[in-house]
């Protein structure tokens, strides 16, 4: 089966899609970046900028110079992760378009490609690793997706971005990055450690280097993936080769800067604020949801662990009817109202709804007030995934939103040019809009 979807991979054309799939190739695009813009401004991703060093022609969101294109790919690509807004695949288990743009990206703009051959690739790279992270059945314990499929995917993009239609350079990358997989360690990363920022980057960045070398015909020893790969980073292997239609139509974008298992938790809490608005009189909150998302019980002591905290996401989203980039920080999170509230968040492991997972996440909530009144909310599949897919207008508002956040004035531009990579623009074109921006 390697063979075929080697060959299919090398050549895709964006062009040639469907109308929805060019559309959702786009979209991704726009909002991967703007995820990066918003990632680009903690002081953790401006002090390892100002760490690194080198000139080039990529872009590193945030910076208004030139970059080699492997340091662009780590900064941007640890940009990304930074917020707990990147995309997702929720049957593969894991983000890529997260992986893929950043690797692309770069190396579009190092060798001024035009903008369809960059869509192209994003599209060759997200398809190719969701097949392999849907073959994997999840990954072992204490080993998180990031590093595994997804740099599989950053290399495949690599690969049809550099040698559109040689479908041997496409194997050989696939093979490759199978052989060489990131382990990553979960705890790091459900944490809120910092650290856990880097691993994508990393991931990133090699698999955006095995892409390359594949492509200047350094070869892995056939079967890489059976046989390595499938051993160390898959719990399950089923084998590449099952075909669910294009799957770039099948991922998920974030509606909340949280881990995606908290999803269905915060769309019921956020169904419950956008009727009531902000709650001064919770006395306390009941939550029920499947294995996964009952992990992440603890109150968080920061910023970053807040994101994977049930406890301290709900009190945020109910004191101040919103959870985003405005309501999830420091100052927030740390305070003595929310903490007050997050301790009296119960969170509680449901097995009847383990079943819904990993068709959904599903979640059951109720909000009881002083007075003795009862709220309840509940989901199943989070808003943004797959069926539940935003539209473009949503897409848009957001990236808008997250872009407007960190540049001021300058979300339209950067949004024209990334429009305009399907329309003659270049890589390099929206370079200068995101340098512009930064200046």
């Amino acid at each position: 089966m390697i063979e075929r979807l080697a060959a299919t991979a090398a050549s895709t054309e964006w062009a040639s899609a469907p109308a929805g799939v060019q559309d959702r190739v786009v979209d991704l695009v726009a909002d991967t970046i703007a995820v990066a813009a918003l990632g680009s401004g903690r002081a953790e991703l401006r002090a390892l900028a100002a760490g690194s060093g080198g000139s080039g022609e990529s872009t590193v969101v945030g910076s208004p110079r030139g970059w080699p294109a492997a340091e662009a790919q780590f900064l941007n690509g640890s940009a990304i992760a930074a917020d707990q807004l990147q995309d997702g695949h929720r049957p593969a288990r894991g983000h890529p378009a997260s992986h893929v743009v950043p690797a692309v990206l770069a190396l579009a703009e190092d060798r001024d490609l035009p903008g369809v051959e960059l869509l192209s690739a994003v599209l060759a790279g997200y398809e190719v690793g969701v097949r392999v992270g849907r073959a994997m059945g999840g990954t072992p314990d204490g080993v998180h997706d990031i590093g595994t499929w997804g740099q599989v995917g950053a290399a495949a993009g690599v690969a049809r971005l550099l040698a559109p239609g040689d479908a041997a350079a496409m194997r050989r990358a696939v093979e490759l990055a199978g052989s060489a997989v990131l382990l990553s360690d979960a705890a790091t990363i459900f944490a809120g450690r910092a650290g856990g920022h880097a691993f994508l980057g990393a991931s990133v960045q090699l698999g955006a280097s095995l892409g390359a070398a594949a492509v200047a015909g350094l070869e892995p020893l056939p079967g890489a993936l059976d046989r390595h790969f499938a051993a160390v980073a898959a719990r399950d292997w089923s084998g590449v080769g099952h075909d669910h239609g294009h799957e770039v139509l099948h991922g998920y974008t974030k509606a909340h800067p949280t881990c995606a298992h908290l999803h269905g938790v915060n769309d019921a809490v956020a169904d419950i604020a956008s009727v009531t608005g902000p709650l001064s009189d919770v006395e306390r909150v009941e939550v029920r949801t499947f294995a996964h998302a009952a992990r992440f019980d603890a109150v968080a002591d920061s910023e970053l662990a807040a994101r994977f905290s049930v406890p301290t996401s709900v009190a945020v989203a109910l004191l101040t009817g919103t959870l985003d980039e405005t309501t999830l920080t420091a100052e927030t999170v740390c305070s003595a109202t929310v903490r007050d509230l997050a301790a009296r968040v119960e969170v509680r492991h449901d097995p009847e709804l383990d079943a819904g997972y990993p068709a959904g996440r599903p979640a059951r909530v109720r909000v009881i007030r002083a007075d003795g009144r009862v709220l309840t909310g509940a989901a199943d599949l989070p808003r943004g995934d797959g069926p539940r897919a935003f539209d473009r207008d949503a897409l848009r508002t957001k990236a808008r939103r997250l872009l407007d956040h960190r540049f001021p004035g300058h979300a339209d531009a950067v949004l024209a040019l990334i429009d305009g990579l399907a329309a003659g623009g270049t890589a390099r074109s929206l370079g200068a809009a995101l340098r512009a921006a930064a200046a």
